[in-house]
């Protein structure tokens, strides 16, 4: 599969300190196929196929360019390095059935043809930004509308594989980086006290998956008997608040064991700089210590938290091995992954020059 440079998460001018993107995912089906649970292969084939004709069209309509490819023709890093960019799901990647894909060229926008549903249009933005994701994803919703029949019904909304998705069939979410919450040992309450709000709590890669890097998605869980305007306006009152939260007890962090945090950051770019052997989880939790300093000021780095989120995603194994051109086992994935990241990790800012970001 064809790679590009520029992707979503090169924008470091939509950089956040704790919200590091938002996404979007519609889910539709069509009238004339059954559920993809009920699909023949040579169905699956036939729908894979016509959704892959429209590329072309998006792309006209989109302005940029958009590729599409059988998902399960991919190799197996390839389908990693779209889980690890949030491109696709790990529940796209054990599909054994024909399925679509279709992606813009920074890799934002791509719609899954056959994973639960027949169509997933998923839209992620970097930084607090789920208003342009959403804008995107219904943009695209709209042409699909009119080119094709959706399942639908007055009284249930769009049909859809789940019955938690029926109604809107929109899942909207923010990823988050929380390292103060979790040090402080909160995420548990968090958890409790936002499902109250209809609004859940998970991994980096959804549900099931655990938090790596201090890494959170936070979700609407509610689809049914609520507009799409009330479910963005709710996950973006419960994520507001989760900043907030956040970046006080960052600060009473910095107030109360300041040197001590200090100490370990500063620890933290060492090991990476010099490091010959980096684990998978180790090299996150090292990166989120320095995104952390970054985002408190505690060190300066040129690019500032926006760089070590990069690298964060740059050192997941399949986009590791997308970058050096060939397939490893861990452990030479474990000595690439220290290389890569002693040569690219950021340098310090001299003491005269602003982070990125930031004006006179």
């Amino acid at each position: 599969m064809k790679r590009h440079k520029n992707k979503w998460f090169y924008d470091t001018d939509a950089y956040h300190d704790v919200v590091l993107s938002g996404s979007v995912c519609l889910a539709r089906n069509l009238s004339s196929y059954n559920f993809p649970s009920k699909l023949s292969e040579e169905e699956a084939t036939k729908l894979v196929e016509l959704m892959r004709g429209f590329t072309s069209d998006i792309s006209a309509r989109e302005g940029r360019d958009y590729y599409s490819c059988r998902v399960d023709k991919l190799t197996n890093v390839d389908k990693d390095c779209l889980i690890e960019t949030h491109t696709i799901t790990p529940a796209m990647k054990r599909k054994k059935e024909p399925a679509g894909l279709i992606i813009s060229e920074d890799e934002s926008v791509s719609i899954l043809v056959n994973e639960d549903d027949h169509i997933h249009i998923r839209v992620i933005a970097p930084g607090y930004n789920m208003k342009k994701a959403f804008k995107e994803a219904n943009a695209i919703d709209d042409f699909f509308d009119n080119e094709l029949s959706y399942c639908y019904s007055e009284k249930y909304g769009y049909l859809t594989s789940k019955t938690q998705d029926a109604g809107t069939g929109l899942r909207a979410s923010y990823m988050l980086s929380l390292p103060a919450l979790t040090m402080g040992g909160k995420i548990d309450a968090l958890q409790e006290e936002i499902s109250r709000f209809d609004v859940a709590l998970k991994g980096i890669y959804g549900e099931g998956s655990k938090s790596a890097g201090f890494i959170f998605q936070v979700s609407n869980r509610k689809t049914l008997g609520v507009s799409e305007q009330e479910i963005l306006e709710n996950l973006d009152q419960v994520t507001s608040q989760i900043i907030d939260i956040e970046r006080k007890m960052r600060r009473d962090m910095i107030k109360t064991v300041g040197s001590d945090i200090e100490d370990r950051i500063y620890r933290s770019y060492g090991v990476l700089k010099y490091a010959k052997n980096l684990p998978q989880k180790d090299a996150m939790m090292l990166l989120a210590q320095l995104k952390l300093g970054c985002d408190c000021d505690v060190m300066r780095l040129r690019g500032g938290g926006g760089a070590i989120h990069r690298l964060m995603i740059e050192m997941q194994p399949g986009n590791l091995q997308k970058n050096y051109k060939k397939t490893m086992g861990s452990s030479q994935r474990d000595q690439m992954r220290a290389k890569y990241i002693n040569e690219h990790l950021p340098e310090f800012l001299p003491e005269d020059e602003l982070p990125a970001g930031e004006d006179e």
